[in-house]
């Protein structure tokens, strides 16, 4: 039984693709099911722009990388019920990013929902929690408009991040509300105060040894020149944020010291040495991965540590937009604020120094040597040599950051970005949605074969597009990241060797032109080609067992 309509009255699918056209949301990812085939009928293909992913998970990391390409919301299409718990791992890197999107799922007709039919997203807003910022199913079919409308103005406010709205099937072909929806007009109207600059400022230009920390907020909110400018009149180092997810400084500056380890005694380490004064932009304070101790392998005793803490021998200063991390914070104090806006303002309050060379902080990266098979190193000298200036790089290696970092020391012109979370697959994705944003850059991702398993679908979606995306993989043939914690070397073998993972064959099967690269004498060539190519291309890289990571 179908549902009638009277002869020109609207539906809430009428209104709701209005309320779409006027929030601008018209390029939407999505991998649909049945519940969602309602707003899919009779598609207005001269309005908007539909991507397909093959899987959600897929889909999310592409609504990701647009969404950071253009700064504002995207839009996701999927089923609320399992197509969301397919999509969690990426739901929650893009909150863990807070990456600004709208995700509509869909959910059975009402009349069902007493009963458990096919494909039911049970407790539909509850499903994506912790990892959601808001989420919402309207209480009546002509809701749905108004309400995603919301759900678009709370993903926006700071801190941003994704929301979740669950459409019943049947409500999209219901009456439309006889009064259109209201859109108002939300200004953010927030700025830093002045006491707080003040502040921040006087501890700065009373530092003998100032440092910055960058975190992705800065670039995000459009003040990586101001950063640039501020380090600069402070003559002062600045690091990059522990699991740096977004290049907010140049790392080919000279006043660039490194991406900080993501464990305390580390950090406390070389920030005591190096400053009195630290100032960390945007994020949390810091990230971690593990402690120290957790390296070794000699048996555990009682529990007595405190919980991580940062050195009393530096003042630390923490400037955020989320509430939450503020209230979290390791530093002695933070301020509520929005870092971009904050590094700005402080451009002018701070005193110039003299600029004078700094002492290295860094050991000198020696020249990495063709061998066979190839390292990851030479790998990234030659991918640096060859990587157009403005070239955005999207990175997931778990065991090869350090290199990676190393051998290709991004420019002003270049973007870069990774997983917020450590939630794998956001890299594959997240440079397809950033293509179809912006083709008029190269989209350079460097993930290893392990990694890339999570979001592979998404290099059919690149081949629809014909992106401008090059894929460059790492190959070990294995989860090399977990093999060095295992004192048992065949427990390794029987569960996490990839060997026999032929890549370039798995790119050619999605419709993306493979390669596979095993000589030095075939790799720079290979790499010049793929970054001038018209269109997407896989280059996978067989590359020796680096042994235990570096941080």
């Amino acid at each position: 039984m179908t549902v009638t309509e009277a002869p020109g009255q609207r539906t809430v699918r009428d209104e709701t693709l209005d309320v779409l056209r006027r929030l601008g949301l018209t390029t939407i990812f999505s991998n649909p099911s049945h519940t969602e085939m309602k707003l899919f009928e009779a598609w207005p293909d001269d309005e908007f722009r539909f991507v397909m992913g093959l899987q959600e998970a897929s889909v999310v990391g592409m609504a990701d990388g647009y969404a950071q390409a253009t700064g504002e919301p995207a839009l996701v299409i999927i089923n609320g019920g399992p197509g969301l718990a397919n999509a969690m791992g990426s739901v929650y890197t893009a909150a863990s990013a807070k990456t600004p999107m709208v995700i509509l799922g869909g959910q059975q007709a009402r009349k069902m929902l007493l009963g458990d039919p096919f494909l039911i997203a049970k407790d539909a807003t509850q499903l994506p929690k912790p990892y959601i910022k808001w989420a919402a199913e309207p209480a009546r079919p002509q809701d749905v408009p108004a309400t995603i409308a919301q759900a678009y103005r709370i993903a926006r406010q700071a801190p941003q991040g994704p929301v979740f709205v669950a459409v019943p099937e049947d409500d999209f072909v219901r009456p439309a509300d006889p009064n259109p929806v209201r859109i108002p007009t939300v200004v953010d109207a927030t700025v830093p105060s002045p006491a707080a600059l003040d502040r921040i400022a006087a501890a700065l230009n009373g530092a003998r040894r100032p440092g910055l920390i960058a975190g992705g907020p800065v670039d995000a909110q459009g003040a990586r020149g101001a950063l640039v400018e501020l380090a600069e009149k402070l003559n002062a180092r600045v690091w990059g944020a522990p699991v740096w997810n977004r290049g907010a400084f140049p790392e080919d500056h000279p006043l660039f010291a490194g991406v900080l380890p993501p464990i305390p005694e580390l950090i406390n380490e070389r920030l005591a040495a190096q400053h009195d004064v630290v100032v960390v932009f945007g994020g949390p304070a810091f990230t971690l991965f593990t402690s120290w101790d957790l390296f070794s392998t000699a048996p555990a005793d009682l529990d007595k540590s405190p919980r991580p803490t940062l050195t009393e021998d530096v003042e630390f200063l923490h400037v955020t937009d989320d509430p939450q991390a503020a209230a979290a914070t390791l530093a002695g104090t933070a301020f509520v604020a929005r870092p971009g806006d904050v590094v700005t303002a402080l451009v002018p309050l701070v005193e110039q120094r003299e600029r004078v060379a700094l002492a290295p902080v860094r050991e000198p990266v020696p020249v990495p040597e063709p061998t066979t098979p190839l390292t990851q190193a030479y790998l990234f000298h030659l991918l640096s040599k060859e990587l157009p200036e403005t070239a955005v790089l999207f990175e997931e290696l778990p065991i090869a950051r350090a290199d990676f970092h190393e051998q290709i020391p991004l420019g002003a012109g270049n973007g870069y970005f990774a997983t917020a979370s450590g939630a794998l697959g956001f890299p594959f994705a997240g440079a397809v949605g950033y293509a179809l944003a912006r083709p008029d850059r190269r989209a350079v991702v460097v993930v290893g074969e392990g990694s890339a398993q999570y979001t592979l679908h998404s290099l059919w979606t690149a081949a629809q597009h014909n992106l401008p995306v090059t894929f460059v993989i790492p190959d070990n043939a294995g989860y090399l990241s977990l093999k060095y914690y295992l004192q048992d070397q065949k427990a390794w073998e029987k569960g996490y060797d990839l060997s026999g993972v032929d890549m370039a064959q798995l790119a050619r099967g999605f419709g993306v032109r493979g390669e596979r690269v095993e000589t030095p004498e075939g790799l720079q060539e290979a790499l010049r080609e793929s970054l001038n190519a018209d269109g997407p291309v896989l280059l996978d890289v067989v590359v020796a067992d680096p042994g235990l990571f570096r941080l």
